[in-house]
């Protein structure tokens, strides 16, 4: 065994200087380890303090998580409508029924239908989930491959996929 090391080391061509220094480096590893095996640091915070500040972060976060429900309630409305609640007295309840007459079509929400191969950039805005970012990429593409000739090929532009796709289709037009 000896004898197979000593000539895998004479292959590399390992000068003595080099073993010791390696092997150095490997006692020193070795050492460190152990040492940090043993040792357990004390943790350097207050459980009290990490608390409070573990309070603060979870409400910090649900204030936020809070502002981007209201946010994303414009672009992504509920099917079912909640029926509101108001107090007008002292102890009286007025329960407000939602209003339940049913859209002929989505597009009534927005106005008239969108043409996608004539609006401008600001025309386009007024689409659900397209801000001026996308706008622009959609004004680029056609000014760089013509009119559209499918709705589909919006899923061309970056950032555009199915879930936003299905959304805008009954809001636009090609012609």
């Amino acid at each position: 065994m000896r004898r197979k090391l000593f000539f895998l080391i004479e292959k590399l061509e390992i000068k003595r200087s080099e073993r010791i220094a390696v092997s150095g480096l490997l006692i020193l590893l070795v050492m460190l380890s152990g040492v940090q095996t043993f040792l357990n640091p004390e943790p350097n915070y207050d459980e009290d303090e990490y608390r409070k500040l573990e309070q603060i972060f979870r409400e910090k976060s649900q204030a936020i998580q809070s502002e981007k429900d209201l946010i994303m309630a414009r672009y992504e409305p509920d099917e079912e409508i909640p029926v509101a609640v108001s107090v007008t007295g002292a102890s009286a309840l007025e329960i407000m029924e939602p209003d339940t007459t049913e859209k002929e079509s989505p597009a009534e929400d927005f106005g008239e239908m969108i043409n996608i191969n004539t609006a401008s950039s600001e025309k386009l805005q007024e689409l659900p989930g397209i801000g001026p970012a996308y706008a622009g990429r959609i004004v680029t593409w056609r000014d760089e491959n013509g009119s559209f000739t499918s709705k589909d090929q919006l899923l061309e532009i970056k950032g555009i996929g199915e879930k936003r796709l299905a959304k805008i289709k009954p809001l636009i037009t090609l012609q």
